[in-house]
């Protein structure tokens, strides 16, 4: 029975971290060779592997000296290329967590709307998931990962909580937006006015501004927003305005699915202004590739950025 290319795309991953551990030996190049030889589908699968590696560059052989006395598989890979985000300053999204227990949740690519039990309305972003809290006269969610947009229906005696972490959002009616995005909670209020507490304190949001909350509870400046912009991603589109390329990966981490691996901090943290369909992610870093001086190395469930 022949391989998938997933299969090759596994295989050739576990040679090409296998060469470059350290603890190779000459033999083993002979059998890389071998295997590549194999046959078309075999080579292919080979030059995307390197073609992984070489994006990766220092980073990938200090990674790959790390790794020499486990067993590298293609998940493994994925695990460490997570690895190079945190130390690049990017967090990405974990594939394994308590997500997987949540009341809601939605795949890659997948947006899912719905009615809580009070009325309230969700619509839930790629990749996200969120759990009911709706107990001893309270009414919220816990959101875990991912985004929602809630249309929250007025209670006289409770008000909507959405919780992440240590951070709590509070709105009695409205319209909010909530995105936990590189390690950040970051809230939208469309309509209506929301409180936002933290271990450090408490905010107050109106109607048409922004905030963000760390994960030790600091928050960012309020800001005003463009709805437009901010609801963009409802419609199938992202609009940044010199927003970080850091946050461009997430969100088409969401609907491409795997990693968006940037290497550099200097292109974590670059500004990025244009509108995006999320329809075809690889189009869109295809797009970047060629206006940005950057190199992406892509297979698929993992796509690595680096300066060019």
């Amino acid at each position: 029975m022949n391989a998938t290319s997933s299969e090759l795309s596994d295989q050739a991953l576990d040679w090409i971290v296998r060469l470059h551990s350290g603890s190779a030996k000459p033999q083993d190049t002979q059998k890389w060779q071998a295997w590549r030889a194999t046959s078309p589908a075999h080579e292919a699968a080979a030059q995307e592997a390197e073609h992984l590696w070489n994006g990766l560059g220092a980073a990938g052989a200090s990674w790959g000296r790390k790794m020499r006395n486990r067993r590298m598989t293609r998940r493994a890979v994925l695990g460490g290329g997570a690895a190079v985000v945190v130390a690049g300053g990017m967090n990405g999204l974990g594939i394994l967590g308590t997500h997987l227990f949540a009341d809601y949740q939605t795949a890659t690519a997948e947006r899912q709307s719905f009615e809580l039990e009070d009325g309230t309305e969700v619509l839930l972003n790629a990749r996200t998931a969120l759990s009911g809290a709706f107990e001893n006269g309270e009414r919220g969610v816990s959101l875990t990962r991912g985004q929602a947009f809630f249309t929250i229906v007025q209670n006289n005696t409770a008000p909507f909580h959405v919780s992440e972490g240590k951070t709590t959002i509070t709105c009695a009616q409205g319209e909010i937006d909530v995105d936990l995005c590189n390690g950040r909670v970051g809230l939208v209020v469309h309509k209506g006015a929301a409180d936002v507490s933290s271990q450090t304190g408490i905010r107050h949001v109106a109607a048409g501004q922004r905030i963000q909350i760390t994960r030790e509870g600091r928050f960012s400046d309020i800001e005003t927003v463009d709805l437009t912009e901010a609801s963009a991603w409802r419609r199938g589109k992202l609009i940044f305005n010199r927003r970080p390329l850091g946050d461009l990966a997430v969100e088409l981490e969401r609907y491409r699915g795997g990693r968006i691996v940037v290497i550099e901090d200097e292109l974590a943290t670059m500004g990025i202004t244009g509108v995006f369909d999320l329809a075809d992610p690889d189009a869109v870093l295809d797009a970047l590739e060629d206006s940005l001086s950057v190199r992406i190395s892509k297979i698929p469930m993992l796509a690595v950025v680096r300066m060019a």
